[in-house]
Order: C-alpha cells, then sequence, then structure tokens
C-alpha cells in the first residue's frame, strides 16, 4: 500500500489542483442528489399530512420546511416542489459534466506522465539491464499496467469516495430522522469490508500470477512475428503453434484460477448486500405500520440504502481491482528502481582514433571469461580486421568500446584517456558501430538516415549512400529518398539494409568505425567497393572490422585473431599466412570453396 501511494502521489504532482478538483465536484454531485431525494420525502409527508407530526420528521427535515416557507405554505403550493426539483435536477447536470470534464483532464494528464516516464526510463537504462527484460513484459507494463493503474487512479478511486461521501451523508441524513434505522441501514457493512481486506490477498495474488503469465504469452508472439522468416525457412509453424498452446494453457489455467476466486468474491459479496437491503426495508416497513415513522420516512429509507449499498457492492468490486493496481506498480517499479545510466558525466576529449587495450579482461553475469587479458595497440586511422570462432569475443570487443559494458579488469584508452573517464555520449558519438543485423524504423530512407543528423543536407546524404554503394538503389526506387521502409526495414533486402545502415554511421562523421559482421549479407564486388570507397574519404577513420571472410579481411593493415577470449595473433595477411594458426586454415578453406 505504501508503494502505491508513494508511486501515485508522485505521478499526481502536476496534477494536485485539478485532481482535488475532482473529490469537490464529487462532493457537491452526491449532496445535491441526496438533497433531491430527501425533497421527495418532504413532498410525501405533506400528502399524507405527517409534515406536521414533530415526532414523525427529523431535524433536517423541519429546517428544510421552515427555509422553504412552512408546512402550511408548502401543503398550499405543492408547484414550488416541481420548480425545487427541477432546479436541482438542473445543477445535478452541470455539476456531473464539469465532474466528467475534470476528470477526463486528469485522466489524460496522468496517462503522458506516467508512459513518458516509463518510456523516458527504459531508453535510459544500462543496455545490459535492458537485455534482462522480456521485451513481452517491458510493452505489457507500458499498456495494460499503465492503464489498470491510471484507472484505478483516477476513476475507481473517485468512485471509492463517492461510495464514502454518499454513505455519510445518507447515514447523517437517516441518523436525524430515526437513529434505529440509521444503524440499521450500515449493520452489514463493516462485515463486508472485513470479508474484502481478507480475500483481497488471495484475488491479488492469483492475478500476479495471470498477468506474468500474460507477459510471457505476449513475448512468445512479440518474438514469433520477429522471427517469422526464420520460421518458416525451417517449415517450423507447426512446432512453434504447439509450443504457443503451451503458453496458452498456463495463461489459461492462471486465469480461471483467478477469475474463480473473484466470481467467488463478487457471489457472496451480493448475498450480504441484498440481506442488507432486506434487513432495512423490512425492519422500516415494520416501524411504518405500528407509525413509530412516516410514509415518507420509509420510502427515503428504503432508497438510501439502495443508493448507499449498491456503491458499496461496486467498491468491493473495486477493493479487487486494487490488487491489480499493486501488482502494475510492482510491475513498474521493477522497471523504474533500475538505475538510469548516466551519459552526461565524464570528459570529453579530442578522441584521435588511437586506441589502447591494456591487459582488458571482461564476462558477462555468468563469469564465464569472453576477453581474457587483451592487450593491443591501434594507431589513428589504421585498418584493423577482427577474425575467430563464433564466441571468440568479437562483438564484445566492439560493444566495450561503445561502453555498452564496461571491462571487469584492465583499461581502454582512446589517445591518452581512460575509457571510463569519457563522457558516455560524446563517446557514442565518437564510436560507431554497425550492426550484423542492422535495425531501420519505419520510416523513409531519408528519416532512417537523419537518426545520424537531424540537420543532413541532401549532398552529404548521397556521399555517404555513394561510398555504400546503395545510391544507385536508393534513386530506382519509385519515391527514391522518400521511399518507406516498413517495419524493421522489411521491404529492403538483407543487403540493401546493411548498406543503408553503412551509410547512416558515416553520416555521424565519427573518428572510429566499427563493423561488427556488417558486410556479412553483401557479395564479394560490392563488399570490395565500399571498402574502396571508404579508403579513398578525405577523412581518416580508426577502422574496426569484425568478420568471417579472409576476402574481406586481407587488406586491413593488420589483422587481430582472437581464440577463446584470446589473442592468439596479430600481423598483416602476408605475415599470418607465414604461420601455422586459425587464420590460415580459414584461409585454406575459403579457397578450396572459390
Amino acid at each position: 500500500m505504501k508503494e502505491y501511494l508513494k508511486f501515485v502521489g508522485n505521478i499526481l504532482k502536476e496534477h494536485k489542483g485539478r485532481y482535488a478538483l475532482c473529490f469537490i465536484f464529487q462532493f457537491i454531485s452526491v449532496f445535491f442528489t441526496l438533497l433531491s431525494t430527501f425533497l421527495s420525502k418532504i413532498l410525501i409527508d405533506c400528502l399524507n399530512g405527517d409534515i406536521n407530526k414533530i415526532e414523525l420528521t427529523g431535524v433536517v427535515e423541519q429546517t428544510i420546511v421552515n427555509i422553504l416557507g412552512g408546512p402550511d405554505f408548502l401543503q398550499n403550493n405543492y408547484w414550488l416542489f416541481a420548480i425545487i426539483i427541477f432546479t436541482v435536477g438542473l445543477a445535478i447536470s452541470s455539476i456531473n459534466v464539469a465532474r466528467a470534464l475534470s476528470n477526463a483532464s486528469v485522466t489524460v494528464g496522468i496517462s503522458k506522465k506516467m508512459r513518458v516516464m516509463l518510456f523516458d526510463h527504459i531508453q535510459r537504462m544500462p543496455f545490459s539491464k535492458i537485455r534482462s527484460f522480456q521485451s513481452g513484459d517491458l510493452i505489457q507494463t507500458c499498456t495494460r499496467d499503465e492503464h489498470i493503474l491510471r484507472r484505478f487512479a483516477v476513476q475507481e478511486t473517485l468512485l471509492i469516495t463517492y461510495t464514502l461521501f454518499l454513505i455519510v451523508i445518507s447515514f447523517l441524513l437517516l441518523l436525524s430522522i430515526n437513529w434505529i434505522i440509521a444503524l440499521t441501514s450500515i449493520a452489514i457493512l463493516p462485515i463486508l469490508f472485513i470479508y474484502s481486506f481478507f480475500i483481497i490477498k488471495i484475488v491479488r495474488k492469483r492475478y500476479r500470477a495471470t498477468d506474468d503469465s500474460e507477459g510471457l504469452l505476449t513475448a512468445k508472439i512479440e518474438e514469433n512475428i520477429s522471427a517469422v522468416r526464420l520460421v518458416k525457412a525451417y517449415n517450423n509453424e507447426n512446432y512453434e503453434i504447439k509450443d504457443f498452446d503451451r503458453y496458452l494453457k498456463d495463461y489459461r489455467k492462471k486465469f480461471i484460477s483467478w477469475r474463480l476466486m473473484s466470481s467467488l468474491y463478487f457471489a457472496t459479496s451480493d448475498i450480504l448486500v441484498f440481506s442488507q437491503i432486506t434487513f432495512t426495508t423490512v425492519f422500516s416497513l415494520y416501524l411504518t405500520i405500528i407509525g413509530q415513522v412516516s410514509v415518507g420516512t420509509f420510502v427515503i429509507s428504503f432508497t438510501f440504502v439502495n443508493l448507499m449499498v449498491w456503491p458499496v457492492r461496486d467498491v468491493a468490486s473495486t477493493l479487487s481491482n486494487l490488487a491489480r493496481a499493486f501488482v502494475s506498480v510492482d510491475r513498474m517499479n521493477l522497471i523504474l528502481k533500475e538505475r538510469k545510466e548516466d551519459t552526461l558525466s565524464g570528459d570529453k576529449p579530442l578522441i584521435d582514433g588511437s586506441i589502447k587495450f591494456d591487459h582488458v579482461s571482461f564476462s558477462y553475469e555468468d563469469n564465464k571469461p569472453i576477453l581474457n587479458d587483451i592487450s593491443l595497440d591501434i594507431k589513428a586511422g589504421e585498418t584493423i580486421a577482427i577474425m575467430g570462432r563464433t564466441g571468440a569475443g568479437k562483438s564484445t570487443f566492439a560493444q566495450l568500446l561503445a561502453r555498452l559494458y564496461d571491462v571487469n579488469e584492465g583499461h581502454i584508452y582512446l589517445g591518452k584517456d581512460d575509457i571510463t573517464h569519457i563522457q558516455k555520449d560524446y563517446l557514442r558519438h565518437h564510436v560507431a558501430i554497425v550492426l550484423q543485423e542492422p535495425f531501420l524504423f519505419s520510416k523513409t530512407i531519408e528519416d532512417n538516415l537523419r537518426l545520424a543528423d537531424t540537420s543532413l543536407n541532401k549532398e552529404k546524404m548521397i556521399e555517404a549512400t555513394s561510398i555504400a554503394n546503395i545510391d544507385e538503389t536508393i534513386l530506382g526506387f519509385e519515391k527514391g529518398y522518400l521511399t518507406p521502409v516498413g517495419e524493421k526495414g522489411v521491404t529492403l533486402s538483407g543487403g540493401q539494409k546493411q548498406r543503408l545502415a553503412i551509410a547512416r554511421t558515416l553520416l555521424t562523421n565519427a573518428p572510429i568505425l566499427i563493423f561488427d559482421d556488417s558486410l556479412s549479407a553483401l557479395d564479394t564486388e560490392t563488399d570490395l567497393k565500399i571498402r574502396s570507397n571508404l579508403k579513398k574519404r578525405t577523412h581518416k577513420h580508426t577502422t574496426i572490422i569484425i568478420t568471417h571472410r579472409v576476402a574481406t579481411a586481407k587488406d586491413a593493415d593488420r589483422i587481430l585473431i582472437l581464440n577463446e577470449g584470446k589473442i592468439e595473433a596479430l600481423g598483416t595477411h602476408e605475415e599470418l599466412l607465414k604461420k601455422e594458426g586459425l587464420y590460415k586454415r580459414i584461409y585454406e578453406i575459403q579457397t578450396r570453396m572459390v
């Protein structure tokens, strides 16, 4: 509860005034609603002649009657009731409109606050932490959990206060008429609340299990949509459908368990609600028959108990939703309690492209070493090719340079500066990586290129796409640079996406360029053209090419061979061919395949 109140208090900071206004409108609405109902009692008492019997009417009724002109005046001017009831009804309608507008304003405001807060936090989390979350869980937290919490914080919290206002004011009005009827009207309500308090814990636990299961289900759907090409390539549709059915069965089991408990709760609460109505009605009828209360009192006691009990029944349902709100806060806090990545602290030294690895070791959370005691000097403007078996640490080498991860041991220097002392935001503008599987947003080609620099002019775009050998392809499209690429670049081939990603990276003009196996989808001729174009550039860049192709690596100034996280060999193409080792074996295999 404490976590929930703290979280909701934080998101409502900017909307305190409008949120308070919602409660004020609600109180006024309840007051006028009950006043309208109370006027009907006065009218009935006037018609029955009970208005003059003080023992059958309450203090509040006598006060209102005196304000309206007294018993005799009212009994001779029944038209006044029509005017008053119409005026009160008009006031209720106007207040309800104002209340709805106020509620909508707060709802939209806190929805924006939560979504921006979650999206901003996810974007600014460290890369390693983002990878530890299931994408389906993140999506569900930002959509469904946000909806549940927003609904409870505004609509359902207002329902609770509406019911509270209704019960308190109705009880006080009944108390002014007959204290016995007033106590009778709320006799069973404490039992209902105590019952709700205990059963809500079970509902909350089962809902959490259901929600987690749905998160896994969402992640499975998202994963299969992303991997649809792979599934079809392996003719694996039947297996994936059966696997999906396993997730569905787990979700169905937990959902039924949760709904059974919720249904049991609602059913038993209805029994208590109808018991309260029956008990109050029978008792009020008995008092009316023996002449202790007026017919108007019987009517208003029946009306008030219905006005009180049904909202209480809804509040009982809302209390069940409180469990869902608690779970949603827990899921949001799993994200929000993760520290944001500090990308602004640090120095901004001149980065000329020189790199030094000084006894660098790194391992992921499983503590299995990926890189082990790596020492290497790379000169500014030098081209280094990195080769090795799968899992040798090639991509990790690149990720350490961009500080997507930090080293466990040793140091990495750019020029004379330790990479850990450099501002991450500044560093990532100067170390550009082209990934093996480049990501393109569902925008136009031009929009994707502008991700590198929003102020780019067309000439620079054409220059970069020419170097990446994709300018002619783009101009061949009907809409040219304004061609939409579809979700994740689905309308482009693998090679076209890689070349577009290369052009986008070149537009950053970073002094250090890393090609993480990003030429793998290109034919040898295109690969050669791109590397030749890179060499012709006016500005010299330090280039690191991670590749499995000897044809791509052989023209590099030096070739680094990684084997089981260690440097096995380092030298030029000719030097490495003179030595027995992994590079020579790869060269012989690939030469025979040509």
